[in-house]
């Protein structure tokens, strides 16, 4: 386990990527593809509104669509639509009728906070069970929890899995945007933002890159 405090993302990344390159195990995934790994990796930012990208790292059109990953039920993210699995695919039946109520766990997770800002309920979840656990794509980004404490809120995401050279910043702005939406609807502040990554890894492909770049991935 890694766990570590930082003002910013950027710093926080570089600090998991050097924790990864010293001292993370060899694993071998499904795929057969080789990582550098460490599990329960838990990062909070305590100022992720102030926290910018990497220099170079991508274009502020892709950055505003990170932001929306998590919002836009259009917005395939890492190759799934984290938006759709929150806003829009699970529900329930109505009577007799064959007819879904989809549930839109961001409009639910504000409404629960509205009614009781001490709520441990405002969760979010992706994984479904019923079909994920029959195909191999699933979703990496399992759960997201929003707690209101100090008058602010304080977000924190759980990965099952995470490529942390290529995906960690790109997760963060987009659990960045999430937070920033619903605490606007809470006309709260946002607060500190956690990543807890079950499986931290690197891939081997990308070891030169992160020793030529020294922990900065410019694209």
């Amino acid at each position: 386990m890694f766990t570590i405090e930082t003002n910013n993302a950027e710093d926080a990344w570089i600090a998991i990527i050097k924790q990864i390159m010293d001292h993370g195990d060899m694993v071998e995934d499904e795929r057969e593809l080789m990582t550098r790994e460490i599990l329960n990796v838990i990062v909070t930012v305590q100022d992720p509104l102030n926290s910018e990208l990497p220099q170079g790292y991508l274009s502020l059109e892709k950055l505003k669509r990170y932001e929306e990953a998590f919002l836009d039920i259009e917005n395939h993210h890492d190759g799934i639509n984290y938006g759709k699995r929150l806003r829009e695919h699970f529900g329930f039946k109505m009577g007799r009728d064959i007819y879904k109520v989809k549930i839109d766990q961001v409009e639910s997770v504000i409404n629960r906070l509205n009614r009781c800002e001490t709520s441990r309920r405002a969760t979010m979840t992706t994984f479904d069970p019923s079909i994920d656990q029959c195909q191999n794509e699933i979703p990496s980004l399992v759960m997201i929890d929003f707690k209101i404490r100090k008058n602010m809120l304080y977000t924190m995401g759980i990965w099952r899995s995470q490529d942390i050279y290529g995906s960690w910043i790109p997760n963060f702005f987009g659990l960045k945007g999430l937070s920033k939406y619903i605490s606007e609807q809470l006309k709260i502040k946002p607060g500190p933002i956690t990543v807890h990554s079950v499986s931290a890894h690197i891939y081997k492909t990308d070891f030169d890159d992160v020793n030529n770049d020294n922990g900065k991935l410019i694209k």
